[in-house]
């Protein structure tokens, strides 16, 4: 496997991606209500950010420096930044500290499970776009 050699235009792509990525974590942590007992509030979170991260692996850029750009700003950085999946961690240690291992235990497989889930259904979701917008082909 060839190593890929980070430039400036990455890493600052990167930089501002995770800048507006926790950002938009940060604002929806701080406006939804608590949970009380499922973590609802990361649970959606990465579920959100894992389905836009197989939207932008599936998007193809024509012009290779165009689609590294996308890549490092939109999945690295943006959807790294949104998903926070070391306060799941926390979350199901807190579940598993207070004793509700049914929970815990449905919260970690029931994340994993959705956030890949929500990754394949955003990647066929914008193939399926990109078919319904191609010309039909002529008949000979």
């Amino acid at each position: 496997m060839q190593r890929r050699a980070w430039t400036r235009a990455s890493v600052l792509a990167v930089a501002f991606g995770a800048v507006a990525g926790a950002g938009v974590r940060w604002g929806v942590l701080t406006t939804m209500a608590p949970a009380t007992g499922f973590p609802w509030r990361v649970f959606w979170i990465n579920v959100l950010g894992s389905g836009a991260l197989g939207v932008v692996l599936a998007e193809e850029w024509r012009h290779p420096g165009h689609r590294l750009i996308l890549h490092d700003a939109a999945g690295i950085g943006f959807c790294g930044g949104l998903t926070t999946f070391s306060t799941y961690g926390v979350e199901i240690a807190d579940l598993l500290r207070d004793e509700r291992v049914v929970l815990a235990v449905g919260y970690g497989v029931g994340s994993v499970g959705a956030s890949l889930l929500a990754a394949v259904v955003g990647a066929a979701s914008l193939r399926r776009v990109r078919a319904l917008s191609l010309p039909l082909e002529e008949e000979p």
